[in-house]
């Protein structure tokens, strides 16, 4: 299945710049505070875990919202980088208080056929191959997020990373 793009009505860049701002981040954070941060605004625990990458081969980052806390699934052999992106896009999910999806359920049916209602999980939200409203918004918040992760003054010069400001 192909990744379908469409162009941004820009509603998602000013919902995603909002959500940031409303954090105070200031400068630069370290991805523990910018957890504490955003696990504030959520509300309840943000737990990270890490899951081999065979049992969510097709996932880069996997957020799962219970009452209590919220699970964020994270495949253990991905770079550090790579990872710490992937859980900047889960918090952007979380931040705009992004609803379920459908389509993990069907993409991974042995692993989530009889997880559920019964374990308690509220919503389960990971990237979707349509690359929609909701994935360019957390997708944005990601960048934003990394940002901060930044030294300040790192700014890019480059015309591409610029279009995601």
């Amino acid at each position: 299945m192909a990744v379908r793009f469409r162009k941004s009505d820009g509603g998602e860049r000013t919902a995603s710049k909002a959500a940031v701002a409303a954090l105070n981040l200031g400068g630069h954070v370290t991805f523990d505070e910018l957890l504490e941060v955003v696990t504030e605004a959520h509300g309840k625990p943000i737990e990270l875990r890490d899951i081999d990458h065979s049992i969510i081969p097709a996932v880069t980052g996997l957020w799962i919202e219970k009452d209590k806390k919220s699970i964020i699934l994270l495949p253990a052999g991905d770079n550090r980088l790579h990872r710490t992106h992937a859980a900047c896009h889960e918090f952007g999910h979380i931040l705009l208080r992004h609803q379920g999806c459908g389509g993990v359920e069907t993409a991974m049916p042995s692993v989530f056929q009889h997880v559920g209602s019964r374990k308690g999980i509220k919503r389960m939200l990971a990237r979707s191959l349509d690359w929609n409203e909701t994935e360019r918004a957390a997708e944005h918040v990601a960048y934003l997020l990394s940002l901060a992760l930044l030294p300040n003054g790192s700014e890019s010069p480059s015309d591409f990373e610029r279009t995601f400001m």
